[in-house]
């Protein structure tokens, strides 16, 4: 990919504080070895000794506790039986959008249009598809469950049902502890698969959930109070998508020949792969 953000180097930042420490002790201990050598010893009773040993055990010993790392919340996440559902808000308005251009790109490969395309970024970014990154937390899948990292400390182990196949791609976002996933299985439509979901991580709350056949894209954008995503299958119509990111709800759908595969975003133009055309979409 052509762009990543690095974790930063806390080992070394210890590494630093450690030696700093060791220095400014081996330095205290010279100068208390040199002041004995040099005062006079004054001369002490018995009975002072006394006194003053006596004192001296009863001052606590003080103990450092070591701080344990805080182990992530893991977080299962299950639809059954859970229908399309919305709550209650203002109504988000959706964007004007007017198709520029569309181009036959002769089935390219997502990832190969991604990489020729000049000065765009997805919004989430990565070396590799399972893990990829934005402005707050780095994301990774393995085994098919989602970890959730703020720098070097997992926050979050979420699992969730959603096909392989999807992992695959830039499809997770965190924001103000609100977490915006999909639930999406490979094939025609079936009834309870392809939608999209916000879930209070603090709470473990469903806030809302998308309705089905809504997003089997590699990737969600928001922007504002909207997500863009798509669906689209064989022999199925294929739609742009625009979600009410409070609510879930759609306000929009933009109808495109091929399912919406990719997409990424720069000032008001948003760039769309499909499978055999490539799109550039204006946003007013």
């Amino acid at each position: 990919m052509k762009k990543q953000y690095k974790l930063t180097a806390l080992a070394l930042t210890a590494c630093l504080l450690t030696g700093c420490g060791a220095g400014e002790t081996s330095a205290l201990e010279n100068t208390t070895a040199e002041k004995q050598l040099t005062e006079p010893v004054a001369e002490t009773s018995a009975e002072t000794f006394t006194e003053t040993a006596s004192v001296t055990t009863e001052v606590p010993q003080e103990t450092t506790a070591q701080e344990l790392p805080v182990a992530p919340k893991e977080i299962s996440i299950d639809f059954t039986g859970i229908a399309e559902f919305h709550p209650e808000g203002t109504p988000v308005q959706p964007y004007s959008l007017k198709i520029l251009s569309e181009t036959n790109n002769n089935v390219t490969m997502a990832y190969e249009w991604y990489d020729a395309a000049e000065d765009v970024s997805l919004p989430m970014i990565g070396e590799s598809w399972d893990c990829f990154y934005d402005e707050n937390y780095t994301y990774q899948w393995d085994d098919g469950k989602l970890s959730i990292f703020d720098g070097e400390n997992c926050l979050y182990v979420l699992e969730y049902p959603t096909d392989k196949w999807y992992v695959n791609g830039n499809n997770a976002r965190l924001e103000n502890g609100i977490f915006y996933g999909a639930s999406v299985m490979n094939g025609y439509a079936q009834p309870d698969t392809c939608f999209m979901f916000a879930y209070d991580l603090e709470n473990e709350k469903l806030l809302w959930r998308s309705a089905d056949q809504t997003y089997n894209s590699m990737n969600f954008l928001v922007k504002g109070d909207v997500i863009f995503c798509g669906y689209g299958f064989t022999a199925e119509d294929d739609y742009l998508y625009q979600l009410d990111k409070n609510t879930g709800e759609v306000i929009d759908r933009l109808p495109l020949k091929k399912m919406p595969d990719l997409m990424a975003v720069k000032d008001d133009r948003l760039y769309v792969h499909t499978y055999s055309y490539d799109y550039v979409i204006g946003i007013f």
